[in-house]
This record gives C-alpha cells, sequence and structure tokens, in this order.
C-alpha cells in the first residue's frame, strides 16, 4: 500500500511526458538504469541511494520534470545520510534520496511504466513530427500557389510588354518607309 501524500507512478509518467526529447530520453534511460541497478542488487545500499549532489542525480532525473515524483513513487525518500556512504565515500551528512525498503513489485511497475511512457513519448513526438510536416505541405502548396500567380502576373506582364514594343515597332517600320518614300515630300 501506498504512504499517503506519496506520488503515483502515473502521476510520474505524466510529468516526464512533458519534458523535452533529450530531458526525456536522459531521465527515463536514467531512472531504468537506477531500477534494473536496485533490482539486480537488492541488499547493496549503494544502489538504493542516490546523492542529490551528484552529476547523474543533477543533470539526469532532477533537471527533468517527474524525475525526482518517480523516485519518490518506487519509494525513494530525500533524506540526510549519516556517516560515510557506501555509494562512494561521500561525507559524513549529505543529503540523498534512499530507497529503504526496496518492494520488488514496484520495481517491476515502475520499469513497465517507463517502458510504456517511453512508447507513448515516441508516439506523441510521431504525430507531432506529422502534423508539423503536414503544416510544411500546407505551407509549401501555398507557396506555389503564389508563385504560380506571380509567375502567371509575370508573363501575363511580358506578354503585354512584348505586344506594346511590337506595335511601336510596326509604327516605327511605318514611319520609316513613309519617310523614305519619296513621293511623300511633292
Amino acid at each position: 500500500p501506498m504512504e499517503v501524500g506519496r506520488p503515483t507512478l502515473s502521476d510520474a509518467i505524466d510529468l516526464l511526458l512533458k519534458n523535452e526529447p533529450a530531458v526525456f530520453r536522459t531521465a527515463t534511460e536514467t531512472l531504468f538504469k537506477v531500477v534494473k541497478n536496485i533490482e539486480a542488487h537488492p541488499a547493496e545500499a549503494r544502489y538504493r541511494e542516490l546523492s542529490v549532489s551528484s552529476a547523474t542525480f543533477t543533470g539526469k532525473i532532477a533537471p527533468a520534470k517527474g524525475g525526482v515524483r518517480f523516485l519518490r513513487a518506487l519509494g525513494f525518500d530525500k533524506t540526510t545520510v549519516k556517516g560515510s556512504s557506501s555509494a562512494g565515500g561521500r561525507a559524513e551528512g549529505h543529503e540523498a534520496m534512499v530507497l529503504a525498503a526496496p518492494d520488488a513489485a514496484a520495481l517491476t511497475r515502475g520499469k513497465m511504466a517507463l517502458k510504456a511512457a517511453v512508447k507513448i513519448f515516441d508516439s506523441q513526438q510521431e504525430a507531432a513530427r506529422v502534423a508539423k510536416n503536414a503544416a510544411a505541405a500546407l505551407k509549401l502548396k501555398e507557396l506555389q500557389a503564389l508563385s504560380q500567380q506571380h509567375n502567371q502576373k509575370l508573363t501575363e506582364q511580358a506578354r503585354a510588354d512584348r505586344e506594346r514594343i511590337q506595335r511601336q515597332m510596326r509604327a516605327d517600320k511605318f514611319e520609316l518607309e513613309r519617310q523614305r518614300d519619296q513621293s511623300n515630300f511633292k
């Protein structure tokens, strides 16, 4: 049974899905690795303790919306760890997210939730890509139609210019022939 105030995996996943792609991928891969390590070594405290000042925590889990919430949903709690930690010999009294009693079923649910989140995220990204491509195709069609109208206008303008020039040339030719005709000067 979940303790009161602990977030659900569903809440955490909903938030994780709101991240940018790079942040989402990094966070889900890191969380998945954390869960797998705990499953593989449930009795080893170093796998159940994540220092909140570690590069992994500050760079991969904490920046992601829902990252810390996911850990809390699995049963992790933020606490001050007394003494030298087995997770890297940190100074006494450092802050860490600690999973006191790993629950195998909760860890399995966590892994399944992460796998499902990746599938959902991928399908959302694909849908967004398809929508973006459709919008780009529509914009391209509009630009092509506009270009066609513009080219048609230029063609009509060129035809009118050509006809005007040809009329002027005929008039000039007529005038030149008239001036050359000696009978016009009598």
